[in-house]
């Protein structure tokens, strides 16, 4: 997916790697490393997690 694509706030599932099937917004794009940090729940808390641009999607209409 291309970076420009992405803005904080907006949804993205995760596809791939041990979050794959997580969704959760985007809180900060690291355009040099390529990765994106994101937030999920995880047994009920919010979990800051950093995974590559390349495993995650844009949610439609989210």
């Amino acid at each position: 997916m291309p970076i420009s694509e992405l803005q904080p706030g907006d949804a993205v599932l995760v596809t791939d790697g041990p979050f794959a099937q997580f969704t959760g917004p985007v809180r900060a794009i690291d355009r040099e490393r390529h990765r994106i940090e994101l937030v999920v729940q995880i047994f009920g808390d919010d979990t800051r997690i950093d995974v590559p641009l390349d495993t995650v999607e844009k949610v439609p209409n989210a």
